[in-house]
Formats: structure tokens, C-alpha cells, sequence
């Protein structure tokens, strides 16, 4: 009776492994476990983008980004995030809102951090991504007003 516990639990086991690389090819599997930075969706990436400035993992941040093609405002935005993390060790994101867009590779999304210190920082942004031989990418990143998102479409 024992023995075939065991055995069940070596066929759930197998046919979970079989079910995964069934539905995603297995250079997919094997690449999203080795890398897990580089999911096969533009939405994870901007999560774990974000996820990464939370962290501090200020080093991780610049492996998501695809800093040939980024703007000097792109640039300049993102250097401005790294810095207010890094002076304010207490700030935490408390919120990632994915908003409707137009596009796949075009993000829409709302972030909202909080601080004990009752810093609280939301802004809204357009990101866009692209897909490279390593993942998909930040290629862009645009902060929106109040007053330019009524004019979306």
C-alpha cells in the first residue's frame, strides 16, 4: 500500500512535467527556469521591472531594459526612480495596475509607492516592449499626466 502512494506521486509529478512541456516548447521551459527575468509576455517583464526597483536590485533593472533604442526622457526616468529608491530605503511599491492598451507591446500601467513617512508617489506610464533573442525588453518608457490621459483613445 505504501509503495503505491509513491507511485502516484511519481505519476502526478510526470504528467505535470509532460502537461508543461507539452503546452511551451521545452527551449521555452528550460529558458524561463534558467532565466525567470525573461518570461515570454511583455506584461511580466514590466512586472518584474518594477518587482526590481522594490527590491533594490538596482544592478537587476538595466537587464530588462533595451538601452539602444530608449530616448533620453526614458533614460532620464528611469535614473530618477533608481535614485528615489535608493535615497528613501522605506519607500515600497504598494501597487501595479495594468491598464487597457492598445497593443500587446504597449503598456499602459499606473504605479503607486508608499512609505511609513506618508511619502506616497503614483504616476502613470506608457511602456514598450520588444521581443529579443533574450527576452522580451523595455524599449521605452513615457510618463503620462492626469490631463494627457483624458485624450486616450
Amino acid at each position: 500500500m505504501r509503495h503505491s502512494r509513491y507511485l502516484w506521486f511519481v505519476m502526478i509529478i510526470m504528467s505535470c512535467l509532460v502537461t508543461i512541456i507539452a503546452w511551451k516548447s521545452p527551449q521555452n521551459v528550460v529558458s524561463a527556469m534558467a532565466q525567470p527575468q525573461f518570461a515570454d509576455s511583455p506584461r511580466v517583464v514590466v512586472q518584474r521591472f518594477w518587482d526590481c526597483l522594490d527590491t533594490r536590485q538596482l544592478d537587476l533593472v538595466d537587464q530588462f531594459l533595451s538601452g539602444k533604442e530608449m530616448s533620453p526622457t526614458g533614460k532620464h526616468e528611469i535614473e530618477n526612480w533608481k535614485s528615489l529608491v535608493e535615497k528613501n530605503p522605506l519607500l515600497s511599491l504598494q501597487k501595479l495596475e495594468f491598464l487597457s492598451s492598445s497593443s500587446p507591446q504597449s503598456i499602459l500601467i499606473r504605479v503607486s509607492w508608499t512609505s511609513p513617512l506618508k511619502e506616497n508617489v503614483t504616476a502613470t506610464y506608457a511602456m514598450e516592449t520588444q521581443s529579443t533573442s533574450s527576452g522580451w525588453k523595455i524599449s521605452q518608457i513615457q510618463k503620462f499626466s492626469p490631463q494627457s490621459m483624458v485624450n486616450l483613445p
